[in-house]
């Protein structure tokens, strides 16, 4: 009875990494389309934003939300903005189910823009100069790590959104504000005042 007893215990385990595994798949098979909603928002939109700013930054409202001046710390509106939208909808209907979508967003996020960053000031650091086609690499390659890293931690989230909330409240004050009042530091000045 004894022997059984363990044998039983002994396989549970390897049954249950057989379940986690099928809702694991089960799960990335139906938040794919939640992907390809980000990757547009961001990739799509973000190009238009850049092609069109001239034009959409004569919507007082816009201004907050789109890159106002060349500058890194706008820049990365491209970025910040289309993942907020991304993570508020997908709170919104997945709710119950990914209670922890906004913290695993948040992180997402926070990786990908320390990654614009870091490489950009990297590439400008080496080229020493602007180069729009690398810039633009660098923002396509952000945004796939931004959908990959959300595509790996899809199933193993937090318990809690609030900190993912709080993060994102206080980075969209920060994009506000500092869209009016600028401070004097390098990642607020335009890029080609940076490199004269």
């Amino acid at each position: 009875m004894r022997v059984l007893l363990y044998h039983k215990d002994f396989c549970k385990p390897e049954q249950d990494i057989l379940e986690r595994a099928a809702q694991r798949k089960h799960m990335l098979k139906k938040t794919i389309w939640w992907d390809v909603l980000l990757f547009l928002l961001a990739g799509a939109g973000g190009t238009l934003v850049f092609l069109f700013s001239p034009v959409l930054m004569k919507i007082p409202v816009l201004c907050a939300l789109i890159p106002v001046r060349n500058s890194i710390w706008e820049n990365l509106k491209l970025l910040y903005f289309p993942s907020v939208l991304t993570a508020l909808l997908r709170y919104l209907c997945t709710g119950n189910l990914q209670k922890g979508i906004l913290t695993t967003y948040a992180e997402g996020t926070a990786m990908s823009m320390g990654l614009f960053l870091m490489i950009h000031y990297l590439i400008a650091g080496i080229i020493g100069a602007e180069y729009f086609p690398a810039d633009m690499l660098l923002f396509y390659t952000c945004i796939i790590f931004l959908v990959r890293y959300l595509r790996t931690h899809a199933d193993r989230q937090k318990k809690s959104s609030l900190s993912g909330m709080i993060f994102f409240l206080l980075l969209t004050g920060c994009f506000i504000y500092f869209t009016f009042n600028p401070p004097v530091l390098g990642i607020f000045t335009e890029i080609s005042l940076l490199l004269q």
